[in-house]
């Protein structure tokens, strides 16, 4: 029986945009099988006993993005180089959820020499690239990071991360953040795509 095989797959990713502007990525091992996206409108009136004239948006929706992400070292282990297995891979997801440890020693240095405020340290911009038609500024809220299988030594060989995101919209920052054109690019893309379904006039006809 012969197998047809396609072009390879685009991997989806995590791109992390530091302050000075430099870029690196986390790719996915394997896309993820299913990707839940929640929106919730941000509008004002037409609430219950409101009596409003008109709904009117606040802002852009809250898009939440839930995703599985699995990591295999397995094949490593076949061919006797398991190295750290998917530690790594864990590590990279794990530390974007942190400052840095030299700004958290530098705020600390600063502290002790009295310095009178000490601002947070800036966190790297995110990015979900998932295609060519979706890449959306993100916050990671939650990482549930699920160790599956260990070598003799307790390296991890198999895991699975639920990653929990929230878009950043142009409700969220200013015009001067990137992310806030990062994000109308992404809704401007949602929206010529939205043209293709829509059809003119009130009915509900069939093509």
């Amino acid at each position: 029986m012969s197998v047809i095989t396609g072009p390879p797959l685009e991997k989806g990713a995590i791109v992390v945009v530091a302050a000075d502007g430099s870029k690196r990525s986390l790719s996915f091992q394997y896309n993820p099988d299913t990707l839940h996206r929640t929106l919730e409108p941000n509008t004002v009136g037409g609430r219950p006993g409101s009596r409003s004239r008109a709904v009117r948006f606040a802002g852009a929706a809250t898009e939440t993005i839930t995703l599985d992400c699995r990591f295999s070292a397995v094949d490593a282990i076949d061919a006797g180089k398991l190295g750290d297995g998917v530690a790594p891979q864990l590590a990279a997801l794990a530390i974007l959820t942190y400052p840095s440890s030299s700004d958290v020693l530098s705020a600390q240095r600063m502290l002790d020499a009295g310095t009178v405020e000490v601002l947070p340290a800036i966190a790297d911009r995110l990015l979900f690239v998932w295609g060519g038609t979706r890449v959306v500024p993100v916050q990671i809220m939650s990482a549930t990071i699920v160790e599956e299988m260990y070598d003799r030594h307790l390296i991890p060989v198999l895991a699975t991360v639920t990653l929990t995101l929230r878009a950043v919209s142009y409700s969220d920052v200013d015009e001067t953040n990137q992310s806030f054109s990062e994000f109308i690019a992404y809704q401007q893309k949602l929206e010529s795509l939205a043209a293709q379904a829509f059809t003119a006039g009130g009915g509900g006809q069939g093509s």
